[in-house]
């Protein structure tokens, strides 16, 4: 096999494996509703830092009790989500139909549009969570995020650097 046809399948099973993660990731908060909703609000609520000593932080004004807006973070995470989904899907299908190439321009432009909403929703958790004071005790939920954003950020090395 040609390297011109190795790198077309690692670009297309790069493709392929952010869109499915990102396809699972919107299933899951839709058919999660209400549970993605409840551990929204937790991290908005600051509901984790309530407890003595970290009872006495400074930022706990920034807490947000109110479900209405749990709900409205969800769904603009979701829309960003949806939004990824799609452009990293027509993508994939992109370098699919053009085998053993290196993906066209066209394919690259899309995929670019879909890791940049990739990359924005997890940065807009992590600085949200920031915000909230998350890394304090949900430090597992930051480093998975971190990640996220990081294999968007690699990804898109490996959609960008054949051009």
């Amino acid at each position: 096999m040609s390297p011109e046809a190795t790198f077309w399948l690692f670009q297309l099973t790069a493709a392929a494996c952010l869109a499915l993660w990102m396809i699972v990731a919107v299933v899951n908060n839709v058919q999660g509703f209400r549970a993605s909703v409840g551990a929204v609000g937790v991290t908005m609520s600051m509901t984790l830092l309530k407890e003595a000593p970290l009872d006495k932080l400074p930022f706990h004004n920034r807490a947000v009790n109110n479900v209405a807006a749990h709900r409205v973070a969800l769904i603009g995470v979701l829309v960003i989500q949806v939004a990824s989904a799609l452009a990293l899907s027509v993508g994939t299908g992109l370098i699919a139909v053009q085998p053993f190439q290196y993906a066209s321009e066209q394919a690259i432009g899309v995929l670019n549009m879909g890791l940049s909403a990739f990359v924005l929703c997890w940065c807009f958790m992590f600085i949200a969570g920031l915000w909230f004071g998350f890394w304090i005790k949900q430090e597992g939920l930051l480093l998975t995020q971190l990640l996220l954003a990081s294999w968007g950020l690699l990804s898109f090395l490996v959609f960008n650097m054949a051009r």
